[in-house]
Parts: structure tokens; C-alpha cells; sequence
């Protein structure tokens, strides 16, 4: 199985459809070659706004998501020191150095985001990042 944390933009790709991406994104759900990985970061960033604004499909998709993920990277105190490290060595948003961190903890095989390559988090040492944007084949 591949340990694989997928980024919340991917995931609210995969729900609306209009992103270029979105069947990529879909078809990586799928996978059944894959455990997934996510942290309680992820669900703030994918559910906020559809439980604020009651759209009830799209927090059933997440949940279904979620109900999926095999692990769960506690958040505490070290999680966000090593956020704080990466997000001042390589200029990192929070989110993102939240994510990346959370990856490296879980010790994933694969990061998967919509982020553009040249972005920063693609710096991230021992993290191996992929983007669906453009689309691109999944390891």
C-alpha cells in the first residue's frame, strides 16, 4: 500500500469537478493500492466553509473521505514546531508547512497536491511531493 496524504485542494477538486484536475484527483481516491493519510488540518481546510454554508453533499464527500483514512497524524505541540521549522527554511504558508509536516511524521509515501511544482513545498526535504497540476502519473 502506498502511504499517501493528499492536500486539501485535491480534495476540493475532486468534489466539484471543474478543476482540470478533477478527474485525476477522482481516480486517485479510487486507488485501491493506496492508505491514506490525514490530519486534522485537512478536515478544517475541507469542511469549514460547507458546514458553514450547509452544503451537506459536499461535507458527506468529505466524510466519506475521511471514513477512509487509515491514519490519523495526531496534532500537538511538535507537530507545529516542525511546521514553524520548515515554514521559516523554505517559506512555507501555514497550511502547507502544517501538511508537510504532518506527511513526514506519518512517514508518507507520497504527498499529492494541486500546487504547481515550482512552489515551495516541493522543497521540503525527505518529502516526496506530486502534482496533479498539470496532470501527471501517481507512483
Amino acid at each position: 500500500m502506498i502511504k499517501t496524504y493528499v492536500d486539501a485542494n485535491a480534495l476540493i477538486a475532486a468534489f466539484r469537478g471543474d478543476h482540470p484536475t478533477a478527474n485525476a484527483a477522482l481516480e486517485l481516491l479510487g486507488d485501491s493500492g493506496r492508505a491514506f493519510v490525514a490530519s486534522a488540518y485537512v478536515r478544517l481546510e475541507t469542511l469549514r466553509k460547507p458546514l458553514f454554508y450547509r452544503r451537506e453533499d459536499e461535507v458527506a464527500f468529505m466524510e466519506t473521505y475521511f471514513a477512509t483514512v487509515s491514519l490519523w497524524v495526531p496534532t500537538n505541540d511538535a507537530l507545529a514546531e516542525s511546521a514553524l521549522r520548515l515554514a521559516a527554511q523554505l517559506d512555507l504558508g501555514a497550511m502547507d508547512a502544517l501538511h508537510a509536516a504532518a506527511a513526514l511524521q506519518a512517514g508518507a509515501d507520497v504527498f499529492v497536491t494541486l500546487e504547481r511544482p515550482t512552489k515551495p513545498l516541493f522543497r521540503v526535504p525527505g518529502l516526496k511531493t506530486m502534482s496533479l497540476y498539470p496532470r501527471r502519473e501517481v507512483p
